[in-house]
């Protein structure tokens, strides 16, 4: 009887063994590298669809792609990546539609490692995010026709242009009081040095010889009808009978109201650098998105432009100032266009002579004619004013045919201006100009708060996100073998575990 040992059978067994763990294996390291570019896909199409949803409201009105990434100090946004994310990678659903559990997915968590938001930066992010609707949006070719208008063909004229005006404008009070206070009460100051004559010839045992006439006796009809201004108020000499807005701004609860220490995060994530050119082109996006004097709002804020300017708290308030500030442009420019006209600069001197002769006090003639050229400055400019805030054009520099008030006397039925030279949106964007970006910024983001705040309830610009760099990790366990040596170090006792991240923001590649 011939023995049967078995060898051929044992070795068939182990080939088929062997076969089958290399064939498993081989099926396990395919199927965890199909996982892995799921996984890797399924954040990267779950961040985009979370960016997806911007609010409609801002992109409409205000160009702005912003995405609600929180409430409060809830983090709503990470909550939405994580649905997305279960879609994208669970059986039944999404791009495995029909399809059986292949993948094992299990401990899905999401975890946001870096969120950006409209309000952070110090008003980089809002720059940043402005910058990009003006120059996708076609409107970066007009910088180079208002350069031409305001007279800068370059950034070296621009600056140079610019440090002037800022001078004249500076720290000053721009309210008529601090406008006129240098004009106020010559004849007090005539006075006084009159009062010290008359000690001095007392110590001296003269008799002091009051001189002909007396200080109340003195007067010039264009220094008093400055001073008469006051009782009326300069907004109403400008504007003349129109009711203004006297909306309220309450900072509490608007992005100038949040703390440095919040304005402050994700310092440095703005890209866009601190150009002349830059500036101009925010200057444009207030321009052409928000209200002004001339151009009003039909509800709530009226002159948001003006706002933007002074962030006053109310309309009014900001109008006041922001007229203020070009009636001290416009008067800089005026006088020193008067200083380089001999006609009108004998005239002051004549008047100022005739004046001081009166009081004895030859030594202020040169003080009272450049009180008198600083008025008729003054005067010029209410014009200006006055025809600038009707919506006609006012010379940058003024000359012997464009200068309207021809004696020292304030025309206050007459309007400045025609067609020709810069409007009030021209004086606006100077100013824009020579403020600060940051506090511009900020003040946009407050008009825009409450004027999307008026359809949609709640909204608040802080609580919007531009950027966000996730991290997903999920453990999938094995389905063909169970492979320790396939383990790496983030390995967990349920399989294999996978840690993908992503990135998106608006505007960035």
């Amino acid at each position: 009887m011939k023995r049967v040992t078995g060898q051929v059978t044992v070795f068939l067994s182990l080939t088929a063994l062997s076969l089958f763990a290399l064939f498993s294996t081989c099926l396990e390291a395919s199927r965890c590298a199909c996982v892995d570019y799921l996984c890797a896909q399924a954040a990267e199409s779950s961040v985009r669809s979370v960016m997806a949803g911007f609010q409609g409201e801002t992109l409409r009105e205000y160009g702005l792609l912003m995405c609600r990434g929180r409430d409060g100090e809830i983090s709503v946004w990470e909550d939405a990546f994580l649905e997305y994310a279960e879609k994208y990678l669970s059986p039944g659903k999404g791009t495995l539609h029909a399809a059986g559990d292949r993948i094992g997915l299990q401990n899905l968590s999401v975890s946001g490692s870096q969120t950006v938001y409209v309000t952070e930066d110090n008003g980089a992010v809002f720059l940043e995010t402005a910058l990009t609707y003006m120059k996708s949006a076609g409107l970066a070719h007009l910088m180079q026709e208002v350069l031409a208008r305001l007279g800068l063909y370059n950034e070296e004229d621009g600056t140079g242009l610019l440090q002037s005006i800022s001078g004249m404008v500076g720290d000053k009070d721009s309210s008529l009081e601090g406008i006129i206070r240098s004009l106020d009460d010559i004849k007090e100051q005539a006075a006084a040095l009159q009062e010290q004559a008359r000690q001095q010839a007392e110590e001296d045992g003269t008799e002091y010889e009051e001189p002909e006439g007396t200080s109340e006796d003195v007067s010039s009809d264009l220094l008093e009808q400055i001073k008469a201004i006051r009782k009326n108020g300069l907004i109403a000499i400008i504007t003349g009978s129109e009711e203004l807005s006297e909306y309220p701004w309450q900072k509490e609860g608007l992005p100038s109201g949040l703390s440095d220490t919040e304005k402050a995060m994700n310092a440095g994530f703005g890209n866009e650098p601190a150009t002349i050119l830059n500036h101009l082109l925010l200057g444009e996006y207030m321009l052409h998105k928000m209200s002004c004097y001339t151009d009003p709002a039909e509800e709530g804020a009226r002159y948001e432009a003006e706002y933007v300017l002074s962030g006053k708290k109310t309309d009014k308030a900001s109008l006041e100032t922001v007229i203020g500030e070009i009636l001290l442009i416009r008067m800089g420019f005026n006088l020193a266009y008067l200083a380089t006209d001999s006609e009108k600069t004998a005239l002051a001197e004549a008047t100022a002579a005739a004046i001081m002769s009166l009081l004895a006090l030859p030594q202020l003639i040169l003080l009272l004619k450049w009180l008198l050229l600083a008025a008729w400055a003054l005067a010029e400019s209410i014009v200006d004013l006055r025809g600038l805030v009707r919506g006609k054009k006012v010379p940058f520099w003024k000359s012997a045919q464009t200068w309207r008030l021809s004696v020292m006397k304030l025309d206050l039925e007459s309007d400045g201006g025609g067609n020709a030279g810069l409007s009030y949106e021209d004086y606006l964007r100077i100013l824009f100009f020579i403020g600060d970006t940051k506090d511009q910024s900020y003040r946009m983001m407050d008009v825009i708060q409450e004027r999307i705040g008026r359809k949609v309830p709640g909204f608040r610009m802080r609580d919007y996100m531009v950027y966000a760099d996730v991290s997903l990790e999920t453990d999938v366990s094995y389905l063909y073998i169970t492979a320790p040596f396939i383990r790496n170090e983030t390995g967990s006792r349920f399989g294999r575990r996978y840690r993908k991240e992503a990135a998106y923001g608006y505007g960035r590649r």
